[in-house]
């Protein structure tokens, strides 16, 4: 039994080492098991990987496996623990339930359960304590040392109990992610998988407290654990000081590791050290070389000669931003001979980035994949269902019909409910019974015949709802009822015919994210009634708290795309994507609003809480302050990567028109390459600048508005071409 760390600067071969070095040792024992643990987002990536490395392109004894199919795997294996997995949306939908049969009880939390995204960060800090280990038994002890008049100590008072509900409520028929890692630690002893096998672990960047329990019990019990381990020759892997280091990160998971080990009784093996210089990835780059050397080391060297490979670029807006990087992506590919699975565009917020990238690509033809999953909350489908029952609910208030009616799924025109509006609203018309009863009182705009149509509208609506809120509006009803009711009326509605016509429509009109989107949100919805009605089904419910569990609910659902094909532009953020093998990256957002940008404010325990947590030897997740030194970690990782181009790139004005600086990572790389002089695209000569069919129309018609000025030799040259 032993552990072996492989060190290694970014783009030293760690992973390829590891994973040559587990091929040839599979090979050699056929009879042995090799687990190779990465993060769920890089199975596919690393089994790809391992195929090509392996002299047959299959592997027989070698599992690709996340930390979550481990569980299941060896589940299977050892006959345990059959509780069903219940995921985000669903401790959403139990937590906001069992936080209304304690409101009364609760202080601090009481006023703010309604509030949009409050249940998530409860669902947060329970994670946090089920991954980090922190039961009741710990927490109490913790409380008893609080001042019991402190806002800290009501705070977890109301958090206990909210959690020991939760608990409660789960019991012998469910178990949540973060658990399945305690109950696989408990079986890791029975698996004949584990036992003799050599486990090697690589993409990870840190470990919770639970996720270091498990590997302790796999050290028990496996012949040998390798994992690789981003280091820098400079620095003393085995001595950690303090957060703002670079490589905090990585010696944190060094130090606990080492002490889970001894723990074990493991012998800790020689490390593997891959500290060649230049290191393997950028050995026919010196500009790469350098700025993996030196970016965030605060010497004082620079790289003085003239360079390529690092370029500097300033965008009028995100959307200029977008447009540049996928202009520069096809003169790559059509220049260079690049594929696009040799690009990627990391953003530091792809909030903002996201469908500008996607945009400017299509109009590029450029195949991109988007690792990034979005919100559903401001879908039209979410809102016909949100507003369906919130018209229920507030017993057809002007406000909440017209809600309905603009989503677009109604089968109204949207000349008929300008119409309607404007009556319902001149007149003041508002109540169930109102809309039932014949429209009779005129305006000075209404004659006879609008109120004739304006009566054949409100009929309409009111005959194709009334089978619905007869039963919504019953005193008695369960989840079961309200849930069935609202899905036979989706039937009866075509919702699911009407939402494929939107994706076709989006997909005409090259709004591929709107396409994508509107594909899975109906499946999205049904998947969220089925986990209404097996939580909590037989339960008796008001309409006000159904609206409240679905609005919990979707605020965990999010839209997200298996990747279509090999050859493709990745499209992600600096910590959730994972790219590999990449010849350019463009990094967009180099904003100071957006680095260090918004780390979050530490969810329901601030960073004061947090350093009360620490001071009481209870470990927590990383504080706001933390996130922003791991950050830089990200960083240094992310414009590592390319092997050829890095591209960084910043906005002057954001999307609503406000000024923007350069961030700090700017300045610093400046700093490391002084002739790396920004480039104003807007400046960009037009002869530079790529073109597809309809920008190169656009820019004929700009040149005829423009033409008193007189006409360009460019402009000249693209008329002559689609003259042609």
């Amino acid at each position: 039994m032993s552990l072996q760390f492989i060190f290694g600067n970014s783009g030293s071969g760690k992973s390829h080492y590891l994973y040559h070095h587990i091929v040839e040792e599979s090979v050699r024992h056929p009879d042995k098991n090799y687990l190779v643990l990465v993060p769920e987002q890089f199975t596919m990536q690393t089994q790809k990987d391992l195929c090509l490395a392996h002299p047959r392109g299959g592997i027989m004894n070698v599992d690709v496996l996340s930390f979550g199919r481990l569980a299941h795997r060896v589940f299977e294996e050892v006959g345990k623990d059959d509780r069903q997995v219940l995921d985000d949306e669903g401790k959403n939908l139990v937590l906001r339930r069992i936080a209304g049969n304690y409101e009364d009880e609760l202080t601090v939390l009481k006023g703010n359960l309604k509030k949009q995204g409050y249940i998530s960060e409860v669902k947060s800090v329970i994670s946090e304590f089920t991954q980090y280990g922190v039961d009741f038994e710990r927490l109490d002890g913790f409380m008893e040392g609080l001042n019991p008049d402190s806002y800290l100590f009501y705070k977890l008072r109301d958090i206990r109990k909210v959690y020991e509900g939760f608990e409660e409520y789960l019991s012998e028929k469910y178990i949540t992610k973060e658990e399945m890692l305690d109950v696989l630690s408990s079986v890791v002893p029975d698996s004949e998988i584990l036992r003799g096998s050599v486990v090697a672990m690589d993409g990870f960047t840190g470990f919770t407290p639970v996720q270091n329990r498990l590997l302790g019990e796999l050290l028990r019990v496996c012949e040998k654990v390798m994992i690789t381990v981003e280091m820098d020759p400079r620095e003393n892997p085995y001595h950690y000081r303090h957060p703002y280091q670079l490589f905090a990160l990585s010696k944190q998971m060094v130090t606990s590791l080492i002490e889970t080990a001894r723990e074990a009784g493991t012998e800790i093996e020689d490390p593997v050290c891959l500290y060649e210089k230049p290191v393997r990835r950028f050995r026919d780059n010196p500009a790469m070389a350098f700025l993996e050397s030196e970016l965030f080391r605060y010497s004082a060297a620079a790289f003085e000669e003239e360079q390529k490979a690092v370029s500097l670029h300033e965008a009028r807006n995100p959307r200029a931003e977008a447009q540049y990087v996928a202009e520069e992506i096809r003169r790559l590919v059509r220049t260079k001979g690049y594929r696009y699975r040799d690009i990627a565009v990391i953003s530091s917020d792809m909030n903002v980035y996201a469908d500008a990238l996607e945009k400017a690509c299509a109009a590029f033809d450029i195949p991109v994949f988007m690792d990034y999953k979005k919100s559903i909350l401001l879908n039209a489908f979410v809102e016909y269902l949100r507003s369906l029952l919130a018209m229920a609910e507030q017993n057809f208030t002007y406000e909440s019909v017209l809600r309905h009616l603009r989503t677009g799924l109604c089968g109204f025109t949207p000349d008929e409910i300008d119409r309607m509006e404007n009556y319902v609203i001149a007149l003041g018309i508002k109540g169930y019974k109102k809309w039932q009863q014949a429209w009779v009182r005129r305006t000075a705009q209404t004659g006879e015949e609008e109120l004739n149509e304006l009566n054949h509208l409100r009929v309409r609506f009111v005959e194709k709802t009334s089978g619905l809120m007869l039963i919504l509006k019953q005193r008695k009803k369960t989840v079961r009822d309200v849930t069935l009711a609202v899905y036979e009326y989706l039937v009866q509605e075509k919702v699911q015919e009407q939402l494929h016509g939107m994706e076709l429509a989006f997909q005409e009109a090259g709004e591929l994210a709107l396409a994508k989107e509107y594909a899975q949100v109906y499946r999205i919805a049904m998947e969220l009634f089925d986990k209404f009605v097996e939580l909590l089904g037989e339960e008796t419910i008001s309409l006000k708290e159904y609206c409240d569990l679905l609005d919990a609910g979707l605020e965990e659902a999010k839209v997200g795309v298996i990747p279509p094909s090999l050859d493709q532009v990745v499209i992600g953020d600096m910590e959730r994507t994972r790219i590999k093998n990449i010849r350019a990256l463009f990094f967009v957002g180099a904003n100071d609003t957006l680095l260090p940008g918004n780390t979050g404010g530490g969810g329901l325990l601030s960073e004061r809480d947090r350093e009360q947590f620490k001071a009481g030897e209870i470990a927590l997740s990383p504080g706001p302050k933390e996130k922003i030194y791991e950050q830089k970690f990200y960083l240094y990782m992310n414009l590592t990567k390319p092997s050829e181009y890095l591209y960084l790139s910043w906005s002057k004005v954001s999307g609503d028109g406000k000024t923007l600086r350069p961030a700090y990572l700017v300045q610093d790389i400046r700093r490391l390459f002084p002739r790396a002089v920004p480039r104003d695209e807007e400046q960009r000569p037009a002869a530079e600048r790529e073109l597809t069919r309809a920008s190169g129309v656009r820019r004929i018609a700009e040149g005829l508005r423009e033409r008193q000025r007189g006409l360009s030799e460019e402009w000249k040259e693209l008329y002559t071409w689609f003259a042609r």
